[in-house]
């Protein structure tokens, strides 16, 4: 399967179930349009559960008012790489691995 990359047009929050997710809007590079949803281990490094919520283990529905606009700002333009598993379509960053600093 060949890699498909793009931007982040839009995020969104949403629960499922109880738990957070994030959807987002990304315009591939041949222009195509996906949703993808953003894994855990990303969405936590981007809206640590610290900062809003502590230690507790149960949180406020009006705490997604908060969320939303900073998880839009955080990654809107950013660009990201698709993939599938259990046929659900994820984006995630691009890693640093590819980055090389001039010497």
């Amino acid at each position: 399967m060949r890699t498909i990359r793009g931007r982040v047009d839009s995020a969104q929050t949403l629960l499922e179930g109880e738990r957070l997710k994030a959807k987002l809007r990304v315009t591939a590079d041949s222009g195509e349009a996906y949703e993808a949803y953003l894994p855990d281990r990303e969405l936590a490094a981007l809206i640590p559960r610290s900062v809003l919520v502590g230690e507790e283990p149960i949180a406020p529905p009006q705490l997604l008012q908060t969320i939303e606009p900073m998880l839009a700002r955080l990654t809107q333009s950013r660009r990201v790489r698709l993939w599938s598993y259990r046929e659900r379509r994820y984006a995630s960053f691009l890693s640093w691995r590819s980055v090389h600093f001039a010497a």
